[in-house]
């Protein structure tokens, strides 16, 4: 406590911008409705914040770090604005772990997920058949996820919703698979490569697809003003960005 008030004030805003750590073995279950043909079911791993060890040194200290944590002016950069996540599909299983969370709903203007998808061979062959003509599964569990985060934060297991809905300035989403990872865990003949191949450009572009028309019906105007997309590896990464007319929208 022998430091200025201004260099503490520096060393809590360092410390605010690393990353939290969770236990997975402890990752609790949240429901979503998310208008599919059987419940959604999302893993949540606890949120576990590394700077609350410092917080507990003292009654000065907390006090002076929640100070700074509702600051916006401490909160400049883009990096201390983004929530960033990462969000796995095990066939029809998802799970979600934060991966930082450097400010408050409050003071953050953006939101990135890490989007990684990983299906056994039958389940790209035949994946989302009887969702034609309607949005896709995974765009559903994306916009409940997207519409929970942004009225209750991060922990949307809570039943508190903010004072205020948060409107995400950026939604960044990194799409991947696994097998890119780990070529090793799926089957490599003709046949399985040629089903790979196009269950991924099949399920990319049905999310793409999706998220242009929910932009064109407003679905999203209340949440992201603008949404960037980065595709997986083996289809190029290609990446799309979608902004939203919000002035057009309300007209």
């Amino acid at each position: 406590m022998s430091l200025p008030r201004e260099l503490r004030d520096m060393v809590y805003t360092n410390v605010f911008s690393c990353s939290h750590t969770t236990n997975d073995t402890t990752a609790q279950e949240h429901q979503l409705c998310a208008h599919t043909d059987r419940p959604t079911i999302v893993r949540l791993s606890p949120i576990s914040f590394n700077w609350l060890d410092l917080m507990r040194t003292n009654g000065q200290v907390a006090d002076e770090m929640r100070q700074i944590y509702r600051i916006p002016s401490y909160h400049s950069s883009v990096a201390d604005q983004t929530w960033s996540a990462q969000l796995t599909l095990n066939n029809d299983e998802y799970a979600l772990t934060w991966t930082s969370l450097p400010c408050p709903a409050s003071c953050v203007r953006h939101l990135s997920i890490d989007f990684r998808i990983n299906f056994t061979l039958s389940k790209f062959g035949h994946w989302d058949n009887d969702s034609k003509g309607k949005p896709g599964k995974i765009f559903h569990v994306l916009l409940e996820l997207l519409n929970q985060i942004s009225h209750h934060g991060p922990n949307i297991i809570v039943s508190e919703t903010l004072s205020r809905p948060i409107v995400f300035e950026t939604l960044s989403l990194n799409v991947s698979f696994l097998d890119e990872e780990k070529p090793y865990l799926m089957p490599s003949g003709p046949e399985s490569i040629y089903i790979l191949g196009y269950g991924k450009r099949r399920i990319y572009a049905r999310l793409i697809e999706d998220i242009v028309v929910a932009c064109g019906n407003n679905v999203l105007e209340e949440r992201v003003q603008t949404v960037n997309v980065q595709g997986p590896k083996s289809l190029g990464r290609p990446k799309t960005e979608i902004t939203i007319d919000r002035r057009e929208s309300k007209e």
